[in-house]
């Protein structure tokens, strides 16, 4: 009886050990081909309350501002998310014309 006993918890740890095997393999087969496929959700898309110029988030539209969109349009800063956001005409980039619109605005 003890025999037969011992060889039911033996086949019982073979069936929880070849599950756990196969739940790791699992999970990381699956993690290693989703890895690629995940992208973050910006606050683009998220949506945000940045006002329109407000680029460096002072929450006011100043000639820093303006001087912020000129060093992304000129490469010398890489925007961020918030700082797409904050575009002052809604395209998604931030350009010269965008400095533009800021200056004129301010002139006003």
């Amino acid at each position: 009886m003890y025999t037969h006993i011992r060889t039911i918890a033996s086949r019982q740890n073979l069936h929880v050990l070849t599950l756990s095997a196969l739940a790791v393999v699992s999970s990381f087969a699956l993690g290693v081909q989703s890895a690629g496929e995940v992208q973050p959700v910006s606050l683009i898309e998220a949506g945000s309350t940045q006002i329109a110029g407000d680029i460096d988030g002072s929450g006011e539209v100043t000639v820093r501002d303006a001087i912020a969109i000129l060093e992304v349009a000129q490469g010398y800063q890489v925007a961020t998310p918030q700082q797409l956001k904050a575009d002052p005409n809604g395209d998604g980039l931030l350009t010269v014309d965008d400095a533009i619109r800021i200056l004129r605005d301010l002139s006003l």
